[in-house]
């Protein structure tokens, strides 16, 4: 979780998802209303002063089309007129389905079947000689096709303008919940003009707050934009736009200050991400597409500004696509408890049931997993012998692998999803399983743990190893589907009419201890001891029916993390009366490998 991974740029959305297109009532019969073309571009596209040679496969320019409805659109077209360029750059369209015809290139998209899909076309724009520094064009974009409403965007062109250049910010180690620090925002201007401000993004994951936001900082709320469009998990993440006045020369290094970061119950593994334009309008800017769709509010502190800084650490020439951006990762001294609960339900026969098992972040932590899957935990049900799955949720598979190899049999194991990527703090998540029993005698309970990539993969995990889960114990419960019955009742000797002690079942030795069982179905607190293993164990006080029962426990399970079925330790001597849910949690018995 805490490895070091591969920078990931996540942001809000570049594009909103166009409206669909609204029909009126006419009092004549209706006709059908064609799908409506989007085009989406950048509003203004800077690039360096200096002809430049494209390279393999590169682009300069991006642009994204689409369409409402369903169904493809058949002879759409994209057309780039770029007179409005001439004495400032050249643009070239080298992906095979254009054409250049004088100062037009034309596309054909052939039938056009996403809502919101890249331009793959290599688009390039390089400066003509000689061009002066600060020069602009304009590129008139027309999207069309046949019966559909036709899509427009105009975009500006900049040759060696003012554009911002940022250095790395060191990752912030041991931070502690409630202290507040300033990150190091460092920039410098590498274009060939002075940039009159500088207009600064922030995104902040839970974790991470500014207590008074500076007056010339706008801010908002976006409730979870990013798993919308795809990254899965929602995330409610704080934007901003901080619009710092002031000039910066060509090549001049600055300090952002003034945004100082309050590190909130919520942070474990934490990031803020600033971008860094010189125009509010610049192609990669998200100020405008978030003022569409967030209600922005303005800050009352005191203002931002921009100090000299020394160049240490800021990359000298023009700015590549991610040039503008920069991120303060943080890792708090916090963490959260993940935890799992689980119920068994009997129907009137007792030989079925459902069971339900719910996988919990308790907090006070969001767990943000940017490793890849390696600390995002699921969970896992392994059945013991003579219980089948009868419904399986949708989100459940059934898993006969031990250590990535495919066994020849069943292994009764089933692995759900619990959590994305982002587990918030209060995220849960609960899986229902349709169970059936075989008849019989013998107790039976179901494993239930938190498992992720590497604990699948490798021996020794009895659970998922996460590091910031300060209770392991409940990442490893036992949940009992039959227990011992309870005691016959009590038979005259045929003499002094003293009563006959009744007679557990013996348990091989092979399986765990069982907790002493006597008196109407009670569990007792304390040491119990069978007559068949000899062994000790010691057991938790709980009540019967639809209460909390105690489990032995029996040591380190045979289970060790590996996957395939094994012989569990029996849950509890204790009698479960059937048609009661029954809540168990034990003491983990598993240990987690360090």
């Amino acid at each position: 979780m805490n490895s070091t991974r591969t920078r990931r740029v996540l942001g809000s959305a570049a594009a909103t998802a166009v409206a669909a297109l609204s029909v009126g009532t006419l009092a004549v019969p209706a006709h059908a209303a064609g799908p409506t073309l989007s085009l989406d571009v950048g509003a203004l596209i800077q690039i360096q002063g200096e002809p430049t040679t494209q390279p393999q496969f590169g682009e300069n320019v991006f642009v994204r089309v689409g369409r409402t409805g369903t169904a493809p659109v058949p002879g759409a077209t994209l057309t780039l007129d770029t007179t409005g360029l001439v004495g400032v750059a050249e643009l070239t369209a080298s992906g095979g389905r254009c054409v250049t015809a004088a100062r037009a290139i034309t596309c054909d998209l052939n039938n056009l079947s996403s809502p919101n899909v890249n331009l793959t076309d290599h688009l390039w724009l390089s400066a003509v000689p000689g061009v002066k520094p600060g020069t602009r064009g304009v590129v008139r974009a027309a999207l069309t096709a046949p019966g559909a409403e036709p899509a427009y965007k105009d975009f500006a062109v900049e040759v060696g303008g003012a554009v911002f250049r940022t250095a790395e910010i060191p990752l912030k180690e041991h931070a502690k919940v409630g202290s507040t620090f300033s990150p190091a925002v460092r920039f410098a201007n590498r274009g060939g003009v002075s940039a009159a401000r500088a207009v600064v993004e922030v995104m902040l994951l839970p974790g991470l707050k500014v207590e008074n936001w500076p007056s010339n900082c706008e801010y908002a709320t976006d409730p979870g934009q990013i798993g919308k469009e795809g990254f899965g998990t929602p995330i409610a993440t704080t934007h901003a736009v901080c619009t710092v006045e002031g000039e910066v020369l060509p090549n001049e290094p600055v300090r952002l200050n003034g945004l100082d970061l309050t590190v909130t119950s919520e942070a474990e593994y934490t990031f803020a991400d600033f971008s860094v334009f010189a125009d509010p309008n610049a192609a990669a800017a998200q100020g405008p597409a978030l003022r569409q769709r967030l209600a922005f509010q303005r800050g009352t502190g005191a203002p931002a500004t921009l100090t000299r800084d020394t160049a240490e650490g800021i990359p000298s020439g023009y700015p590549d696509v991610n040039g503008h951006f920069t991120e303060q990762e943080v890792l708090a001294d916090n963490g959260a408890d993940f935890a799992l609960t689980g119920t068994w339900a009997p129907d009137a026969s007792g030989r079925a049931g459902t069971l339900t098992v719910t996988a919990a972040n308790r907090g006070p932590a969001s767990i943000f997993d940017r490793s890849g899957g390696e600390g995002t935990p699921f969970v896992r049900i392994q059945l013991p012998e003579g219980a089948t799955v009868t419904d399986l949720p949708k989100n459940c598979r059934a898993n006969n692998r031990v250590l990535g190899e495919t066994q020849d049999r069943p292994l009764n194991k089933f692995d759900c999803e619990a959590f994305g990527f982002f587990m918030a703090n209060g995220a849960s998540s609960s899986h229902v399983l349709g169970v059936r029993l075989d008849e019989g005698t013998l107790p039976l309970s179901a494993t239930v743990s938190f498992q992720n990539q590497h604990s699948d993969l490798e021996e020794g995990y009895p659970s998922a190893p996460m590091s910031w889960d300060p209770d392991p114990e409940n990442d490893r419960i036992k949940v009992a589907l039959r227990s011992l019955p309870a005691p016959g009742p009590a038979v005259p000797d045929g003499g002094a009419g003293t009563p006959v002690e009744p007679v557990a079942p013996v348990v091989p030795a092979s399986v765990a201890s069982v907790a002493d069982s006597t008196g109407a179905g009670t569990a007792t607190g304390g040491t119990a001891t069978t007559a068949t293993t000899a062994r000790t164990a010691t057991g938790t006080t709980g009540t019967t029916g639809t209460g909390t029962l105690g489990l032995a426990d029996g040591g380190e399970l045979a289970d060790s993390g590996r996957g395939d079925a094994v012989p569990l330790a029996w849950a509890s001597a204790t009698a479960l009366t059937l048609g009661g849910a029954a809540l168990l949690t034990s003491r983990r018995l598993g240990r987690r490998r360090s």
